[in-house]
C-alpha cells in the first residue's frame, strides 16, 4: 500500500548558491533584446525554481519570460519559465519561476537533481 500522499514535487536545495547568467526573452508577449543578467539560485524542482536578481521586475502588471541555462552538471540544461511571484529581501530581489519544460524533456531534469541529490550537492526538501 503507498501511504505517499505528496501533491508537489520534491524541491532541491542547493548546498551553496548556484550563479548563472538569465534572460529575459519576452514581457507581456512582446520579444525583448537579450541582455543576460546574472542570477543566484536556491532551489529548483521538476516545476519551478526560486532565484535572485540584483534588479526589480514589476510582476503585479508584466507577464515575464525567460531562458536559463543552468550548468549544475558536466551537460548544461537550457530551461525556460514564466516569473510568477516575487519579494524583496537582504537587498535582492527574489522571484519564483514556473518551469515550462517541453514533453520530450520531462524526466531529464529529474534525472539531474536525483543525481545531484546522490552526490551530496543538494538537498532534498
Amino acid at each position: 500500500m503507498n501511504t505517499n500522499r505528496r501533491t508537489e514535487p520534491f524541491r532541491y536545495t542547493l548546498k551553496e548558491p548556484f550563479t548563472f547568467d538569465l534572460h529575459i526573452l519576452a514581457i507581456n508577449g512582446l520579444p525583448v533584446p537579450s541582455k543576460p543578467v546574472r542570477a543566484v539560485l536556491f532551489d529548483i524542482s521538476r516545476s519551478g525554481c526560486h532565484l535572485s536578481l540584483p534588479i526589480n521586475i514589476n510582476l503585479e502588471n508584466n507577464l515575464v519570460r525567460v531562458g536559463m541555462e543552468i550548468d549544475l552538471t558536466v551537460e548544461p540544461t537550457y530551461i525556460e519559465g514564466t516569473m510568477k511571484w516575487n519579494k524583496e529581501q537582504d537587498g535582492s530581489f527574489h522571484y519564483g519561476i514556473q518551469l515550462d519544460i517541453p514533453e520530450s524533456d520531462r524526466d531529464r531534469l529529474p534525472g539531474v537533481l536525483r543525481k545531484l541529490a546522490g552526490e551530496g550537492k543538494i538537498l532534498v526538501r
